[in-house]
C-alpha cells in the first residue's frame, strides 16, 4: 500500500532534523490509529476520516438486554443469528427493533443502564451498531430530516442526543457514533442531572403504518470510549542509514478493534495536540477475534543531484 506523507509529517521531520539548540518542538511518531470509511488521503489531512477504538473502552449495554417499546415501537426480542462482535465481549446476541403500525415515531428504551450494564460517563464518546436488512427496510426510514436519534440522559425527558438522516444509513451494519464529541457536549434536551443511565433509540419512518419484524432492523453494543482508546504504541521503528529509509511497524492483536471493517492506518506523534505523520488507505478488511493485523510503513529519502 502507498503511504501519504502529510504536511504535519514533514513539519515533524524538519523540526527534529534542523533544530540546532538541542530541543525539538514536535515528538516523533510513536503511536498509530486505524479507521473505516476513509476518504482519499491528501497531504493536507490531519487525522483519519473515521478512527475507530482499538481498545475496548466501556461496554454500557452488550445488546442482550430487552428494550421497552413505545409509540410505534414494540418491545425488542433477541436475535442470535445476526450480531456485532467487539469491545471484548463474548455475547452473541443483538436486539430486533420491532415496530408496529400505530405511529411513525418508533421508540425503544432502556430506563436504567446500570441494572444490566454500565451508566454513561459524560466525558466519553459513544456509539451503537444498527443493522438494516435490505432496501425494503431502509426505504421505510424517513426520507427527509431526522430518521434516527440516539438519546443518552438522566430520564426520558432530559438527555443528550445525536441524529442521522436516511442518507447517512446503508444496508448492513451502520456504526452510529458521536465522533470526536463527548456525550455531554452533544445537543441537550432539557437538563441532564445525575447519572446518565437512560438509553433511547428513536426511529422515524415515512408512514405510521411502516412496520419492522424480527431481522429487519437490529441494534447491538452501546459502548463508550475516550481519545486514548483510539491509539496504540507502534511496535518498532527501524532506521536504515544506508538505504535512507525509516520503517514503522504497528500490530493489532486479536483482541483489538474487532467488529470494524478497517480500511485505513495512520502514524501519530504524542504532542498534546497530536500530529499525524502519514496515512494509507487500503481495501476493506473485516477485523474479528481470529485476526491479527500488521502494518508496515516506510519512508525513503531520495537525494537529487543537481549540477
Amino acid at each position: 500500500m502507498a503511504t501519504t506523507l502529510v504536511k504535519d509529517g514533514v513539519k515533524i521531520i524538519m523540526d527534529r532534523a534542523y533544530n540546532d539548540d538541542g530541543s525539538t518542538s514536535f515528538t516523533a511518531p510513536t503511536e498509530f490509529k486505524v479507521g473505516q470509511d476513509q476518504t482519499t488521503p491528501t497531504t493536507s489531512d490531519t487525522d483519519l476520516t473515521n478512527a475507530v477504538p482499538i481498545s475496548n473502552g466501556t461496554v454500557n449495554d452488550d445488546g442482550d438486554n430487552q428494550l421497552t417499546g413505545s409509540s410505534g415501537g414494540d418491545n425488542t426480542t433477541d436475535n442470535i443469528t445476526t450480531f456485532k462482535p467487539g469491545a471484548g465481549i463474548s455475547d452473541d446476541t443483538s436486539q430486533n427493533l420491532i415496530a408496529n403500525n400505530t405511529n411513525a415515531t418508533k421508540i425503544w428504551t432502556i430506563a436504567d443502564l446500570s441494572a444490566n450494564g454500565t451508566n454513561i460517563t459524560g466525558t466519553s464518546r459513544a456509539s451503537i451498531w444498527l443493522y438494516i436488512l435490505d432496501s425494503t427496510a431502509l426505504a421505510k426510514f424517513k426520507s427527509s430530516g431526522t430518521a434516527i436519534e440516539l438519546r443518552l440522559g438522566s430520564d426520558p425527558s432530559n438527555y443528550f442526543f445525536k441524529t442521522w438522516t436516511a442518507a447517512d444509513l446503508a444496508i448492513g451494519w451502520n456504526w452510529l457514533n458521536t465522533g470526536t464529541t463527548a456525550v455531554n457536549a452533544l445537543s441537550e434536551n432539557g437538563t441532564v442531572a445525575g447519572n446518565i443511565d437512560t438509553f433511547i433509540i428513536e426511529i422515524t419512518t415515512n408512514n405510521s403504518t411502516d412496520t419492522f419484524i424480527a431481522g429487519d432492523v437490529l441494534y447491538d453494543l452501546l459502548r463508550t470510549w475516550v481519545a486514548g482508546d483510539l491509539t496504540k504504541t507502534v511496535t518498532s521503528t527501524t532506521i536504515d542509514n544506508t538505504a535512507l529509509t525509516v520503517q514503522i511497524r504497528s500490530d493489532l492483536a486479536s483482541t483489538e478493534a474487532n467488529g470494524f471493517v478497517i480500511d485505513s492506518h495512520g502514524n501519530f506523534n504524542t504532542d498534546s495536540s497530536a500530529l499525524m505523520e502519514g496515512l494509507e488507505e487500503f481495501v476493506d478488511e473485516s477485523k474479528t477475534n481470529t485476526d491479527e493485523f500488521i502494518f508496515t510503513t516506510q519512508n525513503q529519502f531520495v537525494i537529487n543531484n543537481v549540477t
